[in-house]
C-alpha cells in the first residue's frame, strides 16, 4: 500500500481470522515469524500509519473478532463479566452494564466517536495498555480483574497488576485477553468517571479519574480512586484511599482526600500538559468524582 502524505504504508500482511479459541491457540504453534492480535483494528491502523508501530512485510495479523466465546455480557452471582471483543457500543447499551456499572458506560461515552465505538473493544483498550486508556480508570475503581487465556492455562489477574509500562502488560505473546469481570455495584456503592482533554470529544485525555465509594450509615467503608495519564500506567492511589477508611462521608473529608491524591502522584510534563497542571487536574477530578459518588448515595 502506497504512503499518503504524512503517513506510512501498512506492511504486506498475512490475515488470519480464527472462529474459535481452539483455532486461535493452534495458530500460536503454526505461525512462523511475527504476529499481532487485533479485534477492532481501531488502534493498529492509526499506530502503523502514524509511525508509532513498525512491522516488516509478512506480519501475520490475527483478527479475533469472530470468536463468539469472546463476545458476551453476563451477570452471575453479583459478578459482571464482559468478553474481550464485545464492542464498546454494545457494552454501553447493555441493560446489565447500565444497571450495575453506569460510571463505566459514561466513561465509554467520552471515548472516540460513535463509529470507533461500534468496532472498538474494551479488551483492545485494555490490551493496548495506554496510560490514557479511558475504560481503565473506571474498571480499576470497580475492582476489576482480567481473564487471560493461554494454551496451557487460564488465569485471572487483578487489573491493577496487569500493566507494566506504557504499552506493556503481563501477557505473553501466546496469550490473549479473554474477558473482564467486576463486582456489580450494590445499593450503598457508587462509581463516577471524569476526564479533561483539549476538546470535548475524540481526544486523548490530559487526566482522567474514576472514584468508587461505599458508604454505610454516613461512614466511608471503602474507596478506590484511579487515574489515567498521570503515570507510565493507569494507577490507583492507595494512601488517599486508606485516608477515607472509616471517615465520615462528608464533602469536607472528600476534599481533603482529593488533596492527598495530588500529593501522591508524580506526573510528567509533555506536549499536552505540564506536571503541575496534571497534578491540579488530578485533585479537581478526584474531588468531583468523589462528590458525585456521595451525591448518588445521599440523594
Amino acid at each position: 500500500m502506497k504512503n499518503f502524505v504524512g503517513s506510512r504504508a501498512l506492511p504486506d500482511l498475512v490475515y488470519h481470522c480464527p472462529e474459535n479459541m481452539n483455532a486461535l491457540m493452534a495458530l500460536f504453534d503454526t505461525i512462523q515469524g511475527e504476529y499481532k492480535i487485533v479485534a477492532g483494528c481501531t488502534d493498529f491502523i492509526p499506530a502503523v500509519r502514524g509511525g508509532r508501530w513498525s512491522f516488516n512485510d509478512g506480519l501475520s495479523l490475527i483478527d479475533i473478532k469472530k470468536i463468539d466465546e469472546l463476545n458476551f455480557i453476563k451477570e452471575t452471582d453479583g459478578i459482571v463479566t464482559i468478553g474481550a471483543v464485545t464492542p464498546l457500543s454494545t457494552i454501553m447499551s447493555s441493560d446489565i452494564v447500565q444497571k450495575h456499572a453506569p460510571g463505566l458506560c459514561h466513561a465509554m461515552s467520552t471515548m472516540a466517536s460513535p463509529q470507533v465505538r461500534n468496532v472498538g473493544t474494551m479488551g483492545g483498550n485494555i490490551a493496548m495498555s495506554s496510560p490514557a486508556g479511558d475504560t481503565v480508570p473506571s474498571l480499576l475503581a470497580l475492582g476489576a480483574s482480567v481473564i487471560i487465556k493461554g494454551k496451557q492455562e487460564e488465569k485471572k489477574v487483578a487489573l491493577d497488576q496487569f500493566f507494566t509500562g506504557p504499552g506493556k502488560n503481563i501477557m505473553a505473546s501466546n496469550e490473549v485477553l479473554k474477558a473482564i469481570e467486576f463486582p456489580a455495584l450494590k445499593a450503598d456503592e457508587s462509581v463516577h468517571f471524569q476526564k479533561i482533554g483539549t476538546r470535548d470529544a475524540v481526544i486523548i485525555s490530559i487526566v482522567s479519574a474514576a472514584s468508587f465509594l461505599k458508604v454505610e450509615n454516613g461512614v466511608c467503608k471503602a474507596a478506590r480512586i484511579a487515574l489515567g495519564s498521570v503515570a507510565p500506567t493507569p494507577i490507583r492511589v492507595p494512601k488517599a484511599e486508606a485516608f477515607l477508611k472509616n471517615k465520615p462521608a462528608t464533602r469536607e473529608v472528600l476534599a481533603q482526600c482529593a488533596e492527598l491524591v495530588a500529593r501522591e502522584i508524580s506526573p510528567i510534563t509533555d506536549l499536552r500538559a505540564s506536571a503541575d497542571y496534571r497534578r491540579d487536574l488530578s485533585e479537581t477530578l478526584s474531588r468531583r468524582t468523589l462528590m458525585a459518588c456521595l451525591d448518588d448515595l445521599n440523594p
